[in-house]
């Protein structure tokens, strides 16, 4: 039976969303989204909701949040999480991501008795270190973008849907490559995309027929027709919604996005029931709903690794597109200020091991702010549109505060001296060693190195090739021939280097050329 998997976004962090609002889109979204699911409790679903919007829900909507602490409790509901306050994670420094993914654990903790396993990355934009930040906050299960992963490992997919303009905020509209729906990356999970992490993919070939139906544009025939497509011959699994929750139950961010209409925002939606009704009817016809992490766990895994180039993004863009509004332009020095402050003239007192207890506080009363002040609302959305004056000033606040904080910080660290600098240790010759930290994974374990650590390995073998230790020598040509096997083996063949082929090293000239060329 095919097993597909519904992830409902939840994120009152949202553009144009305004505190006034927060309970009629709670009640009118996320409450119908539950009560939905009740009606079927063989179905499951995922409710994913930032740290941010767990908060809200306690103090505004308490009832509400009961009804899912009892769908996540008799496990129908797979909960996910989010990071804090939804930045860009591919916009901000690793420590700052990991930081928001931990405020948002301690939410989880305090309203729902749990750490989240699951997690969501913000529009899936990527940096080689991303998934990093999401493991290190003790996170298992991850949200991934099949688009790019696509565009980054087939050459031929690649050659057709690589969005090529970094100032393009959606690639839409962009040629599709013709897919064959049985795509064992649409339907399996990765493993080990750094160890421990493993993550799933959606795909914009399911998702926007989620916004489409609720707002009336496709009707449940045809939604369902879609999903039947894309499931291939059933083996595996298919996520079919991963977006924004506020689409079942009121209009959301539509009218803003597409017709340019900023009166008619997060209006409710007196139809949702019904068509959330109808849409479970309709998949029940030719599958179930399962968990995400039941995908992630139950269905056999991939054999290649993950691998996305930084700065790609979900909808066939960048993260770019949320690093070049005006706001963040703007804004982006503020943080950067605040954030290198905190590193050069605190962290290394506040944070060292001596003193952690007695400052930890202050320290993470300085990271909530710094890692709010980054919330992606705020710089949302992009000319000619305008952004809202209440997701501005609530970032514009976050990064005041931060400034306060290191006006508290000045204050407590009167008498401590910064360590002195680590003296910097000059490699003996001939040193063997890469000394660049390219991955967590073990470096010679190369089938399971993605492609950018597979570049990395390359020198990190000439290395040990290039020393006077002939042990070392040999052992360095021996990862050498099993990562170019590799490589030959992933499509991306190539000339060998001189050092394994026995020739000489490609772009290179003899010694008696060189001497004899005048």
């Amino acid at each position: 039976m095919n097993k597909y998997v519904a992830i409902f976004h939840a994120n009152l962090n949202y553009a144009f969303l305004i505190p006034e609002s927060y309970e009629r889109v709670i009640r009118s979204s996320y409450e119908v989204i539950i009560d939905g699911f009740d009606k079927y409790p063989d179905e499951k679903y995922v409710f994913e909701a930032s740290g941010y919007t767990i908060e809200q829900m306690a103090e505004i909507t308490p009832d509400v949040l009961e009804k899912l602490k009892a769908a996540i409790s008799r496990g129908q509901c797979d909960f996910m999480g989010a990071p804090y306050s939804h930045p860009i994670m591919a916009n901000i420094p690793e420590e700052d991501g990991y930081w928001s993914c931990e405020f948002a654990q301690r939410v989880y903790e305090k309203h729902l008795g749990m750490r989240a396993e699951s997690f969501w990355n913000p529009e899936c934009t990527w940096m080689q270190y991303v998934p990093n930040a999401f493991a290190r906050a003790g996170i298992k299960y991850l949200t991934l973008d099949f688009e790019s992963y696509m565009t980054c490992t087939d050459k031929d997919y690649s050659w057709t849907e690589r969005n090529r303009t970094h100032d393009m905020n959606w690639g839409g509209h962009l040629p599709w490559y013709d897919l064959d729906p049985n795509c064992k990356f649409l339907h399996r999970p990765f493993k080990n995309i750094v160890p421990g992490l493993a993550g799933f993919c959606r795909s914009d070939r399911l998702i926007g027929k989620y916004l489409s139906y609720f707002r009336g544009n496709t009707t449940v025939e045809e939604y369902v027709e879609n999903v039947k497509k894309w499931s291939g011959d059933g083996q595996g699994a298919t996520i079919i919604i991963a977006d924004d929750a506020e689409y079942c139950g009121t209009t959301g961010y539509y009218f803003i996005k597409y017709k340019g209409d900023y009166s008619q925002t997060f209006l409710t939606d007196p139809t949702a029931a019904e068509k959330l009704d109808a849409l479970i009817r309709g998949v029940q016809k030719i599958g179930s709903l399962v968990g995400f992490k039941e995908a992630c766990t139950e269905i056999e895994p991939v054999e290649e690794p993950f691998f996305v180039e930084d700065r790609f993004a979900w909808h066939r863009t960048y993260a770019d597109a949320w690093a070049n509004t005006p706001e963040a332009r703007a804004w982006e020095p503020l943080l950067q200020a605040n954030r290198d402050e905190y590193k050069e003239k605190y962290q290394p007192i506040v944070e060292a091991e001596e003193n952690k207890e007695k400052f930890k506080e202050l320290v993470e009363k300085f990271w909530f702010h710094m890692t709010n002040s980054a919330n992606s609302d705020g710089r949302w959305p992009p000319p000619p549109q305008v952004t809202c004056e209440f997701n501005r000033d609530w970032c514009l606040h976050e990064i005041e505060e931060a400034r306060n904080v290191l006006v508290e910080l000045a204050e407590a660290v009167k008498g401590y001296k910064l360590p002195e600098s680590e003296e910097v240790v000059m490699p003996a010759k001939n040193d063997w060693r890469y000394g660049f930290r390219f991955t967590d994974k073990d470096p010679e374990d190369i089938k399971h190195l993605n492609s950018y650590e597979i570049q990395h390995a390359i020198y990190y073998a000439h290395k040990m090739v290039d020393s006077d230790n002939a042990e070392r020598v040999q052992h360095g040509k021996k990862l050498l021939v099993q990562i170019f096997d590799e490589l030959d083996s992933r499509g991306m063949k190539g000339i060998r280097p001189g050092s394994i082929s026995g020739g000489k090293a490609h772009g290179t000239v003899s010694a008696k050329v060189a001497t004899n060329k005048d």
